[in-house]
């Protein structure tokens, strides 16, 4: 459902006055998912919200079949679906990934700091009770003593990652939020950037996000400059190499959001210069570190593309 936050009973705060949003107001069962200073004064951040333009992650939490989303969100998704009964199971293969590679950094030297660039929304509680292939939020996969930043320029992404998306009770992995626009490597890498060693092996997180941004080449180059040896990439991409990818290109275009798909050798280019894992650059389906650069699979046209490489 969406989020709804209610004001604990009391006078308004004075207009002027910036605070910390409280985590909890004693005598009340007011409770604020939010843990930084609001960037308005005495506003919670999701006020910014403008709920009749559609956003990427909430589309995709129509997709995946959660419930965190408004009609301009649900009217974008029919668009995407408009004639392509597959787009909800691609949606899926996505969130697959996801977890597999999260789960396979676990065991990488060097991968126990990670950001994850356009987190979007956590998964719905429909997939984490799927049967089948597990999914899971990145941060119970990550391995113990790991830091984890989820980081998205999304209000409301961010007020439920804040809410949802903490840190295990066991204290095993550290979970950080930084809300900011990935495709702003500078802003991301400031002073006030994330919070990361960056003198150490980082591993770069893009899933299913750089088709939001025409000039991802730039941007991934950016952060590929920022880490050191040792580093790790993953990205998932959406794909202009099959019709099904295209047509869905189409379908975001009209309902007004960002997308630009892009061909294997695209995002093939995305990682060039570094070490690739497994099959390389394969489909979002099949990749998987077992699978040979070889086979078959490995090496067909798909709707949508994976690959994890490291800096040499």
């Amino acid at each position: 459902m969406p989020l709804t936050v209610r004001r604990p009973p009391g006078p308004a705060r004075p207009a002027t006055r910036l605070h910390t949003l409280p985590r909890q107001v004693a005598g009340t069962g007011f409770r604020v998912p939010w843990d930084g200073l609001a960037p308005d004064p005495g506003e919670h951040p999701c006020r910014r919200l403008d709920m009749s333009i559609a956003q990427s992650a909430r589309v995709e939490d129509v997709l995946l079949g959660g419930k965190t989303h408004f009609p301009a969100d649900l009217a974008a998704a029919r668009q995407v679906l408009d004639g392509d009964e597959a787009a909800e199971q691609r949606a899926v293969d996505r969130k697959r990934f996801r977890t597999l590679a999260a789960a396979h950094l676990a065991h990488l030297p060097g991968a126990d700091q990670l950001i994850d660039f356009g987190c979007g929304l956590p998964l719905p509680p429909r997939l984490l009770q799927a049967s089948g292939p597990g999914f899971a939020e990145l941060h119970r996969l990550a391995a113990p003593g790991s830091t984890m930043v989820h980081v998205d320029k999304d209000p409301l992404v961010m007020t439920h990652a804040r809410a949802l998306l903490a840190a295990p009770p066991d204290g095993a992995v550290h979970v950080r939020h930084h809300e900011a626009d990935f495709a702003d490597p500078d802003g991301v890498l400031g002073r006030s950037g994330v919070p990361v060693a960056w003198d150490r092996p980082v591993a770069l997180l893009f899933f299913d996000v750089l088709h939001e941004t025409p000039n991802a080449r730039t941007v991934v180059d950016a952060y590929k400059a920022a880490v050191r040896p040792g580093s790790w990439l993953v990205i998932s991409h959406r794909s202009a190499d099959s019709p099904a990818g295209c047509a869905e290109a189409d379908g975001y275009r009209v309902a007004g959001l960002p997308y630009s798909a892009r061909t294997r050798e695209e995002i093939a280019a995305l990682v060039e210069g570094w070490e690739l894992l497994g099959p390389g650059v394969a489909p979002v389906r099949e990749w998987s570190p077992s699978l040979s650069p070889t086979d078959p699979r490995a090496r067909r046209r798909a709707n949508g593309y994976a690959v994890i490489a490291r800096k040499p």
